[in-house]
């Protein structure tokens, strides 16, 4: 009876520990827009990073307002199982035949170079950690001390939870103001519902979803240098300059 019990015991805590997950509130800066929250909230299997357009939100506000404020189009979930991140469509072109809602991608552990540099978030010992990615030049602050290992949009790969990034050009930031540690909390369905299995089974791939952007960056450009006075000289930049992802590792060096 007691071997009963014991099994009992550990299956039942086993599944409790399967359940709790991971909250972490940011102060946050994305592409201009300052004033704005992200959040994470994770499990050991699965987890999803969104921000707020509420200056004040918290993870209490957002679920007492029923996540009313969160940017429906930036929503990432990463499946750890499978690998997947999953992500939200939303420049497409005027004339297109896309019916997916979703995009799709496998992305590897990040190259990163775990520096000697630490310092103190919310009572943790953070390590600082440098790596390129998609253009762009990232320094991030993680814990080891945090067992799930989550992190914000796809910088992935580091043994611990990712407490503070940002690029070299600002374009992105965040620094972790709560933690909230085993939450019983389900993930929220107004995020889940970007997410149904209908949706995920007709995700097309991320490079599509990129070429698609270009086409409509592409455009935008063209409309821009149009408009410009006749003589005007000028310089044709990166459609993608203001991008998070500026260029992939599938594209060709230029010259």
């Amino acid at each position: 009876m007691k071997k009963i019990f014991t099994i009992i015991f550990i299956l039942v805590t086993a599944i409790i520990k399967s359940q709790s997950k991971i909250i972490i509130e940011y102060d946050y800066s994305f592409a201009n827009m300052d004033n704005l929250n992200a959040f994470i909230i994770g499990s050991q299997d699965n987890s999803f990073f969104f921000f707020s357009n509420d200056a004040n939100a918290t993870y209490k506000s957002l679920k007492d307002s029923n996540f009313s404020s969160v940017n429906q189009y930036y929503i990432f979930n990463y499946n750890l199982n499978e690998e997947n991140f999953f992500q939200r469509i939303y420049l497409l072109p005027k004339t297109n035949n896309v019916t997916s809602k979703l995009a799709v991608e496998k992305i590897k552990d990040l190259d990163w170079k775990i520096t000697s540099e630490t310092k103190q978030i919310l009572g943790y010992k953070v390590f600082a950690a440098t790596t390129k990615f998609r253009g762009r030049d990232y320094k991030v602050w993680f814990s080891k001390d945090l067992s799930i290992r989550v992190f914000p949009w796809k910088l992935k790969g580091l043994p611990g939870a990712i407490l503070e990034f940002e690029d070299s050009e600002n374009f992105i930031r965040g620094y972790a103001k709560k933690i909230i540690l085993n939450s019983e909390e389900e993930f929220p369905n107004k995020v889940l519902k970007f997410f149904s299995k209908d949706d995920l089974n007709l995700a097309i791939p991320f490079k599509k979803m990129v070429e698609l952007e270009n086409e409509v960056l592409q455009e935008h450009m063209n409309e821009s240098i149009a408009a410009l006075p006749k003589g005007v000289k000028y310089e044709v930049p990166n459609i993608r300059e203001m991008m998070l992802e500026k260029s992939f590792e599938w594209e060709q060096p230029k010259p």
